[in-house]
């Protein structure tokens, strides 16, 4: 029961601080991927506090998960099963959560986009305007339930292996975190994999609000026509400029 407790809030913890320090971690070579040079990725101290309550919902949802699982109350199973079938549905029911919490979190979303929701909750998270690790978990109390209450929803509705449920709510966490951290990693991919959203999705939400309310898929937000107008412009743009970076970088004659 506590495992999941401490899991889920330390796990958060850890990829805020990664990519608090993601730059010094790696002596500096990492300031080419901000997405805005002149950022300093410095925390308010608002974001600190709603983060720090965040984690602390987080720790009661996870006690509670535990508690669910330990009692056999969710679909959650330990065994493996080493059949064909076993194997496959193992590995896609990983890709499986995603793609339901991908639609949850886009409708949610949208719904705390409505104006007196917004007002009253979401608006706490968008006190930040530019990004950093510490706004990932920068919620209102009704929004951070709302957003780390998918695990246990996964965890009694879909049939879910023990160590795969860890590794959805660590991904999870993972692009909360990644999307809020002001790096984008991920700008000269291939086009075929436009379908996957960037940290500067995120960012441009943040910038303009209405915009790019999806987390790992860009299908909801094509679908209904929500995505920024310049958003995939953008992440050219600043693919194009990393590439220009590494070139001054590996040649300093190009400066």
């Amino acid at each position: 029961m506590l495992e999941w407790g401490i899991f889920i809030p330390a796990t958060a913890l850890f990829f805020i601080l990664y990519f608090h320090f993601f730059n010094k971690l790696f002596n500096g070579k990492k300031v080419i991927y901000k997405i805005e040079i002149a950022q300093e990725l410095r925390p308010f101290k608002f974001e600190i506090l709603y983060t720090c309550i965040s984690l602390i919902l987080f720790l009661l949802v996870g006690v509670f998960l535990g508690y669910s699982i330990d009692n056999g109350w969710t679909v959650v199973y330990h065994e493996v099963g080493f059949s064909a079938l076993e194997i496959i549905y193992l590995i896609s029911s990983l890709f499986i959560a995603l793609i339901i919490h991908d639609i949850y979190f886009y409708l949610i979303h949208r719904f705390l986009h409505i104006k007196i929701i917004y007002k009253y909750v979401h608006s706490w998270h968008h006190k930040t305007h530019n990004t950093n690790a510490w706004a990932a978990f920068s919620f209102h109390p009704i929004e951070g339930v709302l957003q780390i209450g998918i695990v246990p929803i996964i965890a009694y509705f879909l049939p879910l292996q023990i160590i795969v449920l860890f590794l959805f709510t660590s991904f999870l966490l993972f692009m909360s975190v990644y999307g809020h951290s002001g790096y984008e990693l991920r700008a000269n991919k291939l086009k075929v994999l436009n379908i996957f959203n960037t940290s500067l999705h995120h960012f441009q939400h943040h910038k303009f609000i209405n915009y790019n309310y999806g987390i790992y898929f860009n299908i909801c937000d094509r679908l209904f026509s929500t995505n920024h107008p310049e958003y995939f412009n953008a992440v050219k743009k600043i693919g194009n400029r990393i590439i220009d970076d590494k070139k001054k970088i590996s040649d300093p004659n190009l400066v």
